[in-house]
Parts: structure tokens; C-alpha cells; sequence
């Protein structure tokens, strides 16, 4: 603000939230993908209900017995759910996993090596990612048999080579940045210097596309679920429970809206700790930027009151920026530091 006498204009200081209250949607999703880690848990170490035996009559509606009814065979819905949150999380989250160190991995190599084994790698990254996620699924599906570990391995070729471009990027930048080259000259070995001076700078891309990958497997579990190729039956799958209950969905629309809502509530989970890491972890570069977000706001300075006993003096407007002094003692065109 400008003190109209003495003409002294301060700068306010940019104001940057700090902690988690910058990332609301970090907040948001851990605190969806713990509560749904809970419900997991409980139905998978306290059940109220054997999961695959008949517990009432067929196609019940919610009650204080059944709280979401049960299915057309006349099994609990709310374990059946709680189950197929948590093999969901753990397929999603562990192909996440795989996925990441494998791709992290060639990724450095391609980067911070170069010439022909960056060719050689990427190549092979470009004809990984030509291959659809669900026909290599099925293929491994068909070869080792279906269920969770199969599924995390197969899912997990397919996802490392996007991991792999996104570490490659970062590293072929910061390989030619000072502190690399000091650290080769000092005769650090490659794999410290990848470890220690490449891997951590590329970290935040890494996390964001860590939650980006474990949401797109919650789709494409449950669609090989939906198919028969994902979790085996007699073991709940949303996509699973949706396929079998298609034909029941007009007696009772709930055994089909309840997986679905499952299956987007997953991924927006995902989704939103995708967004949370990257406002919380991506620096803000126009932070303290005059007129930007959280930065100094320009001033101006208006007419300068006249002393009494003597002439107005001209109309003086100046600009400060964040560069200038905080403090500025103006008294015409002259300006005085105080």
C-alpha cells in the first residue's frame, strides 16, 4: 500500500500456501483410497459373511442383515464389494509398482547412456506400447492361467515402457547439467550418478504417472474381468459381478450400479492423487512474478501532496516492481532511498 504523505510504497510479499493445503486433491484422494483400504481389510480379516457361500435368499434388498442385499446366488454384497475393492487396489497399485521399476530402470539406461542402446531400448518401448493392454492379458492369461499375479505381471510389461519415457526425458537433460559432469569428473561410477544425481530430480514426473498407470488397470482389470480373463471365479471382481448380473439388472438394478460405482470410484481416486502430486510436487514457476498468482502486486503511486507554503509539484506515477527497494521515498522525479 502507498502512504499518501509520505509517499512511501511497500511491496507485499508473494504468498505461497505451504504443506498439503496446496494440493486439496492429494488430500482428497489418499483420504478416498485409505477409507477403501479399511473396508478391504475388514471384509478380508473380519467378514460378516463367508464371500462365496449362500448367507439369505437370492437377490435381496438392503437391509440391516445385508446393508447392500444380496446377489442372484444369494451371497453378501458388502463383502463381495469390500473383497473386490482390495483386489482391485492390490492389482492396480502392484502393476503400478512392476511397472515402475522396470520402466524406471530402462529409462535411466536409455537416457544416460545414449547412442545405440537409447535406439535399441526405445524401439523396443515403441513396439511394447503398439500392443493393446487387454490382448497381452489375454495371452498371458491363456499361457499361465488366469488370476491376480498373472494379471500384475502381464499388466506390468505392458505399462513399464511408459514409465521408461518418462525417466528418459529428464535424464537426457540433467546428464549435461554441471553437477553430473563434476560427479563424472570426480570419477563417480554411472550407477551412483543415475541413482543419485539422476533418479531424484525426475521423481515427480515419476509419481504422477505412478497414480495415472494404477487408474487406467482398475479399467482394464475390470474389463478382463468383464470378459473372464481377470480374477477367477468363484473371487469377486466388480467387472465380474457386473458381467454376471446383466441379466438380473431390471429385477434388481443394484447388483450392476453398485460394481460400476465401485469401478469409478477407484479411478477418480487414482485420478485425484494423480492431480495432488503434481500440484504438490511440480514447482510453480510464476511464483513472485509481479501480477502473477501469490506474487507482488504492481502499485502506483498517485499525486505527491505539496508541502505547505509552496507550489503543487507534477503528478508523478512510477511502477514498482519486485526488483525495486520495498521502501521508496518520492518527492517529484527524484527518488531517495531511505
Amino acid at each position: 500500500m502507498t502512504n499518501p504523505n509520505t509517499g512511501i510504497a511497500r511491496i507485499p510479499r508473494a504468498r505461497k500456501r505451504s504443506g498439503l493445503r496446496k494440493a486439496p486433491s492429494l488430500i482428497a484422494g489418499a483420504v478416498i483410497i485409505g477409507l477403501l483400504i479399511c473396508w478391504a481389510l475388514v471384509m478380508f480379516l473380519a467378514p460378516t459373511f463367508p464371500m462365496n457361500e449362500t448367507v439369505g435368499d437370492p437377490l435381496l434388498l438392503p437391509s440391516g442383515q445385508h446393508p447392500l442385499g444380496t446377489d442372484h446366488v444369494g451371497r453378501d454384497l458388502l463383502v463381495r464389494m469390500g473383497i473386490a475393492t482390495g483386489l482391485s487396489l492390490l492389482i492396480s497399485a502392484g502393476t503400478a509398482v512392476l511397472a515402475g521399476v522396470v520402466g524406471t530402470i530402462l529409462g535411466l539406461i536409455a537416457g544416460y547412456a545414449g547412442g545405440w542402446i537409447d535406439s535399441v531400448i526405445m524401439r523396443i518401448v515403441d513396439t511394447v506400447l503398439s500392443i493393446p493392454a487387454i490382448l497381452v492379458a489375454l495371452i498371458v492369461g491363456v499361457a499361465f492361467g488366469t488370476g491376480p499375479l498373472p494379471l500384475i505381471f502381464a499388466l506390468g510389461v505392458v505399462f513399464a515402457p511408459s514409465f521408461a519415457r518418462v525417466t528418459r526425458g529428464p535424464v537426457l537433460v540433467l546428464k549435461e547439467r554441471d553437477f553430473v559432469r563434476a560427479a563424472e569428473m570426480n570419477g563417480v561410477g554411472p550407477v551412483r550418478i543415475a541413482l543419485s544425481h539422476l533418479l531424484p530430480n525426475a521423481f515427480t514426473p515419476l509419481a504422477i504417472n505412478f497414480a495415472t498407470v494404477a487408474s487406467t488397470v482398475v479399467l482394464v482389470e475390470a474389463a478382463l474381468s468383464y470378459l473372464g480373463q481377470g480374477v477367477p471365479a468363484p473371487n469377486p471382481s466388480a467387472g465380474r459381478m457386473i458381467s454376471e448380473s446383466t441379466r438380473f439388472m431390471q429385477i434388481d438394478p443394484l447388483l450392476v450400479i453398485l460394481p460400476t460405482l465401485l469401478i469409478v470410484v477407484l479411478a477418480i481416486a487414482w485420478n485425484l492423487l494423480a492431480d495432488g502430486a503434481q500440484e504438490y510436487l511440480a514447482p510453480r514457476v510464476d511464483v513472485g512474478l509481479p501480477g502473477s498468482r501469490g506474487g507482488p502486486t504492481i502499485l502506483r503511486k498517485s499525486k505527491t501532496p505539496s508541502p505547505a507554503g509552496t507550489a503543487d509539484q507534477t503528478d508523478s506515477t512510477e511502477t514498482e516492481t519486485a526488483h525495486q527497494p520495498k521502501d521508496v521515498v518520492s518527492t517529484g522525479s527524484e527518488r531517495t532511498r531511505r
